[in-house]
This record gives structure tokens, C-alpha cells and sequence, in this order.
């Protein structure tokens, strides 16, 4: 069995327990209010470039996120074609939002998508992180959204995952929980 909540809370947590369901997942909600405070002023690292989404270069993202996420837990596992058309297929994806990031040697070394209202994926891989590269690219969009009128940029990170630091170091404020509990039935 299992039970899903969007709004983790610890009376619902205490609940879920005495039920004999223990948590498997669980993910934070965060938000930047783009309508009261500027983005964060955060330099790209020396001789990155940035690109935008294009069908052209969506198999270079796809290689970035795969690079980036691949040793995490629950990672899909999905061929490029399935993850580009989750990616690019979304209504309310924004392509002009979602940047490749590339190295002065010429290798890519960081990704973000998003759609409208919501930083979906940010990904920078191994040899890269460290650089103020995935805040870099945090920003940027967070810039791009705003000068389009967006009030909000809203994003999900998993509560394991050491972003979740830098989101709030960037203005980001936690909003609420989601949350996976499973109960084995014999």
C-alpha cells in the first residue's frame, strides 16, 4: 500500500506511523517571490557560456541531466527520447527559460529547465560542482522569469538533496512538504 500527501505535516506524519506506514520519499516545496525581490546577483564561473532550449541541442541536455542525476536515488533510468519529450512536451514548458551551460573547453557542464512558474530540473555534473555553477544558473532564470512579469518560481527538491541549501541561500522559502509512505501488505 501506498500513501501519498502534498502537505506533509507532523500531526499527518504521526498518523501515517500508527497506520504502520513508514516514509520512502519525501521532497521539499519551495517558492522565490519574484514580484518583491530581485533574482540574486550570481556570476556565471569564467567562460561558461549559456544556451538556450533547442531541439538541436536537447540531446546535450539530456547527456548533462543524465551525468548530473544518475547516482541519486529513484533516478528513471530513461532513454534521452523519453526524457526530452517529458521535458519539452509540457504545455507550459518555457524553452527561452532553459539553459545549457558550457564549459571554455567546450564541454557541457550544467543544465536547467523550466516551465511556466516552476524551475524543473537543475543539474550540474560531477567535476563541475563546487563552481557557484547550478546558483549561476538558478539566477539567470530566475532574471529571465521575472522580466516576463512572472510573480513566482516554485521548484521541488528532494529533502536528501544538498541544493535544497543553496535554494534557500538564494532567497527560496519552503512552502510545504510532499511526502511517500508504504505500508507492506502481506
Amino acid at each position: 500500500m501506498t500513501v501519498e500527501t502534498e502537505a506533509l505535516t507532523a500531526a499527518t506524519e504521526r498518523l501515517f506511523a500508527s497506520r504502520g506506514l513508514r516514509q520512502v520519499f519525501a521532497e521539499d516545496v519551495m517558492r522565490f517571490d519574484l514580484a518583491g525581490a530581485e533574482p540574486p546577483d550570481v556570476a556565471l564561473p569564467p567562460g561558461v557560456r549559456l544556451g538556450e532550449w533547442g531541439s538541436d541541442i536537447a540531446g546535450r541536455f539530456f547527456a548533462v541531466y543524465d551525468a548530473s542525476f544518475r547516482d541519486r536515488p529513484g533516478f528513471p533510468g530513461w532513454p534521452a527520447e523519453r526524457w526530452v519529450a517529458w521535458t519539452a512536451g509540457d504545455d507550459e514548458f518555457r524553452p527561452q527559460w532553459s539553459l545549457l551551460a558550457t564549459g571554455v573547453d567546450g564541454d557541457d557542464a550544467g543544465f536547467i529547465t523550466c516551465a511556466q512558474g516552476w524551475i524543473v530540473q537543475v543539474g550540474v555534473v560531477p567535476a563541475w560542482r563546487g563552481r557557484g555553477l547550478g546558483a549561476a544558473l538558478v539566477a539567470e532564470a530566475l532574471r529571465r522569469m521575472r522580466a516576463t512579469g512572472a510573480a513566482d518560481a516554485l521548484l521541488d527538491v528532494n529533502v536528501n538533496n544538498p541544493a535544497g541549501q543553496l535554494y534557500t541561500r538564494l532567497g527560496f522559502t519552503l512552502l510545504g512538504r510532499r511526502a511517500r509512505f508504504q505500508r507492506t501488505v502481506s
